[in-house]
């Protein structure tokens, strides 16, 4: 392996290690399974993706915002694909009755994402104005600089309305009984 191809696998591994569990949950996220789509290829494709952007611009930046674009447009090409793909056909099988497929998310589960939601919304507006801006964008996956240049503020002064806003929400959104939440 060359220098040039170690430096881009250690920061291709650097920008896994910052940006690895936004990118997990913006897969979950999609739910590619109801679409027949294995989410693990999409990340893998991401992967490559991000691999090839470090080889071509070593010395950029590379922020959450960057790594959402990437997976968007990675899960956007997915889709596409299976939308494009031709139906299996079903199986020749007359002697046993067939079986439904199993669906990933029921109405139940559903309905269960949409209070939670609605409960994040009710407690987000519940926040004041000043820390409820760098919150949503935090939760975007947007950088404390990012976060800093939107609402006019310094990285740091981004970073504490951000954490000290996320304390408040984590403690309302146990008040109501949502769970427990990961520090």
């Amino acid at each position: 392996m060359s220098r040039d191809s170690a430096d881009v696998d250690a920061r291709l591994e650097q920008v896994l290690s910052d940006f690895g569990s936004r990118l997990g949950a913006l897969m979950r996220s999609y739910r590619l399974d109801r679409h027949g789509i294995d989410p693990d290829d999409v990340e893998q494709e991401v992967r490559i993706r991000l691999w090839k952007a470090i080889s071509r611009d070593r010395s950029g930046a590379f922020h959450a915002s960057y790594v959402q674009r990437v997976v968007a447009t990675t899960v956007i090409d997915a889709l596409r694909r299976a939308e494009v793909r031709a139906a299996e056909p079903l199986p020749e099988d007359d002697d046993e009755p067939g079986q439904l497929p199993e669906e990933g998310i029921g109405p139940e589960q559903t309905a269960s994402d949409g209070e939670r939601m609605g409960g994040l919304q009710r407690c987000l507006a519940e926040i004041p104005e000043r820390r409820r801006l760098p919150i949503t964008l935090h939760l975007q996956g947007y950088s404390f600089q990012e976060i800093a240049d939107v609402a006019g503020t310094s990285a740091e002064a981004a970073r504490k309305l951000v954490t000290r806003g996320l304390e408040g929400l984590k403690g309302r959104l146990r008040e109501l009984g949502y769970g427990e939440f990961d520090d």
